[in-house]
Order: structure tokens, then sequence, then C-alpha cells
């Protein structure tokens, strides 16, 4: 495989690991902005009750918005659910990629007091999954273009990477 190839794969996934820090930091942020302001509040009602999560998955970053519920079982021990909110494509034909939640479903779980940081840290995952989404498609263009020249030079096919 030629060298120059290898160093755009390494160039690429280094990219992806400095977009998955960056929204780790955010993660950690708004966590402690929650616990903070929680913490000072009265009442369940004024509690703001939204998670957000990072992970990274091959070249897949995936940066994703829960309702925490904390639920009570016979013995009155509490535990902590947690639920999934979906990104909404408003696109009739569904053809649009979506790359940031609709404040209104964030909003429904966030209270008002914590409200400017989700608008904060959602503009800044919707740009961080924009570019993560570019580069995984980078590298599978890139995987492409190995296969192809190999299957050219007669040299040995690349495995392929599942993006």
């Amino acid at each position: 495989m030629d060298e120059r190839l290898e160093q755009v794969r390494t160039i690429l996934k280094s990219y992806i690991g400095d977009l998955f820090d960056q929204a780790s930091n955010a993660a950690v942020r708004f966590e402690l902005f929650t616990v903070d302001g929680n913490s000072i509040r009265k009442g369940w009602d004024d509690q703001n009750t939204l998670k957000y999560r990072v992970r990274l998955e091959r070249n897949t970053l995936m940066l994703e918005w829960y309702q925490r519920v904390w639920k009570r079982d016979a013995k009155g021990n509490r535990t902590t659910e947690h639920r999934y909110i979906r990104k909404r494509n408003k696109n009739k034909r569904g053809t649009d990629l979506v790359y940031g939640y609709d404040m209104g479903d964030l909003f429904k779980f966030a209270p008002e007091w914590s409200r400017e940081r989700v608008v904060e840290v959602e503009t800044e995952a919707a740009s961080l999954r924009r570019q993560a989404h570019y580069c995984s498609s980078m590298l599978v263009i890139l995987g492409r273009m190995e296969r192809y020249l190999a299957d050219c030079s007669g040299a040995p096919l690349p495995e392929e990477e599942s993006e």
C-alpha cells in the first residue's frame, strides 16, 4: 500500500480521536454543571434530567442525549434508567443527514436554568458530529481507493475496515 495513503489514514483517525477528546470534555463540563445545578435545586420538578454521552466505536463518533429517569423498586431502592432521545429528521423525505438534535426535544428534559448550557453543548456537538461524519466518509473512500490500487497492481487486497 502507498505510504502516503497510510499517512492520510493516520491523520484522519487522529483527527477523529481529537474530536472524541473535545466531545468528552464537553460531556464532563455538562455533567459537572448539571450536578452542581441540581444540588442547589429544591424538588424534582426543577432538576435537569438530561445526560450527554460520547462514544467512539472504530471510526464512528457518537454524541447522544439521554433522559435520566429515577425509578424506585418495591423495597424503596432507587435506580437510574436512561432513555435515548432520537435526532429527528424534519425533511419529509427523510433524506437529509441530521447532525443536531431539535432543541424542543431537549428542552422537554431541561429546566429553564440549564437551557443556555444545553444549547451551547448541542451546538458544539452538532459541529463535531458533522466533522466526524466527513472524516469517516473519507476513510471509507480511502479504503476503496486502496483496494482499487491493489487490484490494479496485482497486490493482495487490503482487508476492508467496517466503518
